[in-house]
């Protein structure tokens, strides 16, 4: 089946062309009957004498005009040239028509015309059959101002349909990118704690490994019942945030300390969900595995000039050759230990969901660690 373009538009994009018909040959008899008020105002004292031809005018001309909806949306596909012949031979057609009939309402209204003897082919000595066509083009300008403007509304919505279409597949692929990246991290955070559990398992640590059951079978729920496409509060981020620090303490015990130092404003703040867990993942197989003890990870939230900073900052191990400062346009060209899937998925996802208006930093401290900083506008609830 063949859908036009008039067609293919929602009702609600576009007013019917039945409501914008019917406006325009009412805007046509209420203006000329305003112009023939003000300039022969002596001799239309209300108006009347002008008023009653133009609706009949007027209705003719809509009935006229009616069927060219029909003639023109045939003319989809066709070129330029092609549409324009069409429109000019259809608009001296129906003047051709409209033209006569006009003239016999006008000549009833100023000139007591017996327009039932004219049909009966009783006319004056006086009368000439080419004064019917009198003004016909001012008509034909008329009916080629009203194709005009059917084929201007009808491309005009078309062309926002089009932008509407080309939104939304932009929508769409956002979406399924975020999609995709946000469950990266799924599989690669259950496949370390899955081995973490078999590991407690063959220890016969069985209370331990039945918890860290629970807590994964929760922080995936968590995980999976979220949007990738919605941001949440960063105080929910934390909670779950949590879930995975209460698993990972299960395998490191007193090795992994958290400290977290949080804004009040912050926490209600709107962040990406799950955006710190892979940087906190990060810290723990790159510096706190790593470490006998003592490994301490920092977690900070602060509001500054309209910004959320974000920060995770661990106190592993210095590595020399990790001179990392860089922003997410840039490609990790110069990977280290501190760098892969999870760091460059978070990089994408802020590219996704913020454009150029983040930054995204990997700093290794002066004497051990590393810190990571993300910077994202503030936005509320």
């Amino acid at each position: 089946m063949n859908v036009t373009a008039e067609e293919s538009l929602s009702s609600k994009d576009k007013p019917s062309f039945w409501f914008l018909h019917c406006l325009g040959w009412i805007c046509y008899v209420l203006i000329f009957t305003v112009d023939n008020v003000f300039f022969y105002r002596d001799f239309n004292r209300l108006g009347l004498d002008v008023f009653f031809p133009l609706v009949i005018a007027g209705s003719f001309a809509a009935l006229l005009t009616w069927p060219l909806r029909y003639i023109y949306r045939l003319c989809k596909g066709l070129s330029p040239t092609w549409i324009l012949t069409v429109v000019l031979i259809c608009s001296l057609g129906v003047s051709g028509i409209w033209t006569p009939l006009k003239n016999i309402a006008l000549w009833h209204f100023y000139e007591d015309f017996d327009v039932f003897a004219f049909f009966a082919g009783n006319t004056s000595e006086a009368f000439s059959w080419y004064m019917l066509f009198m003004s016909i083009s001012y008509s034909f300008f008329m009916i080629l101002v009203w194709s005009a403007l059917y084929f201007g509304i009808n491309f005009h919505f078309s062309l926002l349909n089009e932008e509407k279409l080309k939104i939304e597949a932009v929508r769409l692929s956002h979406i399924a990118q975020i999609k995709m990246l946000r469950y990266q991290i799924n599989p690669h955070f259950l496949f370390n704690t899955l081995n973490a559990i078999s590991t407690l398992v063959i220890k016969d640590s069985k209370d331990k490994a039945n918890g860290m059951l629970v807590r994964l079978s929760t922080f995936l729920r968590y995980s999976l019942d979220n949007d990738p496409e919605k941001k949440i509060r960063l105080y929910e981020e934390l909670k779950a945030l949590m879930l995975y620090l209460e698993i990972e303490k299960t395998r490191f015990d007193d090795r992994l300390s958290v400290k977290f130092e949080i804004d009040k404003q912050a926490e209600t703040l709107l962040v990406p969900s799950l955006i710190l867990q892979p940087l906190v993942e990060n810290s723990i197989k790159y510096a706190i595995a790593n470490m006998s003890q003592d490994g301490l990870i920092e977690i900070k939230a602060k509001c500054f000039e309209n910004r959320l900073n974000l920060e995770v900052i661990d106190n592993g191990p210095s590595q020399h050759d990790a001179s990392l400062d860089f922003s997410s346009e840039l490609e990790l060209s110069n990977r280290t230990s501190h760098t892969g899937v999870g760091i460059q998925n978070i990089i994408d996802r802020l590219k996704v969901l913020y454009s150029n208006e983040h930054s995204f930093h990997i700093i290794r401290g002066e004497e051990s660690g590393f810190k990571v900083q993300i910077s994202i506008p503030i936005q509320y609830p």
